[in-house]
């Protein structure tokens, strides 16, 4: 059901769009007329370049992001558009800090005793009693709680984690039928359990085998974080280790690994009569490690509003351009992520609505509202570019009407192979009922593409609505829209490739994405928040 308070704009959009001049329709150079600048032909062109061999993947970091970041940079100057970022550019410079682990020391000491349990050191040349398997850039200590196999069942009332996880390392006999992994995600966000050590079964052999590929890694970048969030912030990351059997059997009072079986076997047949129960031990694990800084920016260019009250306000229109780089081979032996879909895709048609709209302002037909074209990086990292954007955005969080974010939109998924006109649509009306009716109407103006709702859901396993660079508005309660094409069996791998794209559909949901910019750049009100359940999510949620 389109808002009512939108009937106006509606009679606006339609009879703008023709005119009648002795019987003869013709066509005036309004705004909306201008998505029909938009071409097929337009998108390859712009995706030819971002997918192409020579930026080696846009890996953040990397001389080939670097090259997409100085073409998108020159195409918003052949456009006119303004340049917002530092120092005169289209470069929102920002950095990256990439930790490389040298080696691990890990310690186990009795709380009766005060005496070393075990101490054993991970690194290029020893292998020790424990694996980190993730985390792990900070010291930590605290005292271990045995937390059985990590069950739960509401339904059931079975829950094997202590009442109180603060500052506490949850030790696990771990099988992936039994132990409840989302809940041990969510056992260590910040401000509860430190860390996990779990127990892989009785296999030494197979520790062995993954303490040996380990050292490997060490002295190599473990991801990128914002220097400026590690620099202001106090929080430490959880460590997720691997204990040796035998050190795991002697944890726990027994003298062998049988027993060890027995126990676990016990726990999972009679899960309701565990008790989780603090151990007579802290353990401290303690990494040496080099911090490396990483370079990054993103580009930004402002298309400035006509209307001088207006004109202050932004919608922001986002796409991220970094894509996965070099990584391993598929069987074709081709180690290069062009990533035409993820996201060449979005970045592309970020450019043409810029480039249409460009056009509109030069003959006289410009937005009322300003329009930032935004292209992140880092979102293959975590979001990276999306947040230091929303930590320092170049206009202000109150001044953002609302954010468009588009990731992926190039391809059609299995199960639209019959019937490729359709778009996913994430947030709308989960966020803003307004925001819905203004997608609707953008739609009906032109593309007509089915708008399938369905990831359309705050509590869908996907959560999509958190997983792109449209979550770092959302979170600071600016309404947004995810438009989204669906995975394919190329999704993060090398045959993401130009000749894969349907420019058809990619045609039609990036004149859609033109439509609402311009509806939301023109209508006389903001849509405002106003799903109750997403507002909660945003307070128990933040990124």
């Amino acid at each position: 059901m389109i808002h009512k308070s939108l009937l106006f704009a509606i009679t606006l959009t339609f009879s703008a769009c023709s005119i009648f001049n002795n019987g003869q329709q013709k066509t005036p150079k309004t705004i909306y007329s201008y998505s029909k600048e938009i071409t097929e032909e337009g998108l390859y062109q712009d995706l030819a370049v971002l997918a192409h061999d020579s930026l080696q993947g846009r890996e953040t970091g990397t001389i080939g992001e670097e090259k997409a970041a100085r073409f998108l940079s020159k195409r918003y100057q052949e456009m006119g558009l303004t340049a917002i970022g530092n120092k005169g550019t289209y470069y929102q410079n920002y950095e990256l800090i990439q930790p490389a682990v040298d080696q691990i020391s890990y310690q186990l000491k009795s709380t009766k005793t005060d005496s070393t349990f075990d101490l054993s050191m991970h690194s290029p040349t020893e292998e020790g009693n424990f694996v980190t398997i993730f985390g792990g850039s900070d010291s930590l200590s605290g005292p271990v709680a045995f937390a059985g196999a990590g069950m739960v069942n509401d339904e059931n009332n079975i829950n094997q984690y202590p009442v109180d996880l603060t500052g506490k390392w949850l030790f696990i006999l771990y099988d992936e039928e039994h132990t409840n992994m989302q809940y041990l995600q969510t056992a260590l966000a910040p401000g509860q359990a430190i860390g996990a050590i779990i127990a892989i079964g009785t296999d030494t052999a197979g520790y062995n085998e993954e303490s040996k590929a380990r050292q490997q890694t060490f002295g190599q970048g473990r991801g990128l974080a914002l220097k400026y969030l590690q620099e202001d912030s106090n929080n430490k990351s959880p460590a997720f280790n691997q204990v040796h059997p035998l050190l795991a059997a002697e944890m726990l009072g027994l003298e062998s690994l049988q027993q060890l079986s027995e126990l676990h076997q016990n726990i999972i047949e009679e899960p309701a009569a565990f008790s989780s129960r603090v151990l007579d031990m802290n353990f401290y694990h303690h990494p040496i490690l080099n911090d490396n800084t990483v370079y990054t920016q993103n580009v930004l260019a402002l298309l400035e509003g006509s209307d001088p009250e207006m004109k202050d306000e932004v919608v922001v229109l986002t796409s991220h351009y970094d894509h996965v780089g070099i990584g391993q081979p598929d069987s074709t032996g081709d180690n290069l992520y062009n990533g035409a879909d993820d996201d060449g895709s979005g970045t592309a048609a970020t450019l043409q609505v810029a480039e249409a709209m460009a056009k509109a302002k030069e003959a006289g037909a410009g937005p009322k509202r300003s329009v930032l074209f935004l292209n992140v990086s880092g979102e293959e990292k975590g979001l990276l570019g999306s947040r230091f954007y929303s930590d320092h955005p170049v206009v202000s969080i109150e001044n953002t009407v609302a954010n468009i974010n588009l990731d992926m939109i190039g391809r059609v998924d299995e199960e639209h192979i019959a019937d490729s006109n359709y778009v996913y649509v994430i947030g709308g009306k989960i966020i803003s009922s307004q925001l819905d009716s203004l997608i609707q109407l953008a739609n009906s103006t032109g593309p007509e593409l089915n708008l399938s709702d369905r990831y359309n859901d705050l509590n869908d396993p996907n959560q999509f609505y958190r997983r792109s660079d449209h979550w770092n508005f959302g979170r600071l309660g600016v309404p947004f829209v995810f438009f989204f094409n669906g995975t394919h069996e190329d999704y993060h791998r090398p045959q993401d490739h130009i000749e894969k794209i349907t420019f058809g559909p990619l045609l039609k949901r990036t004149q859609l994405v033109y439509n609402l910019t311009t509806l939301l750049a023109n209508s006389e009100e903001r849509p405002e928040v106003d799903n109750q359940a997403f507002i909660e999510k945003t307070q128990v949620q933040p990124r």
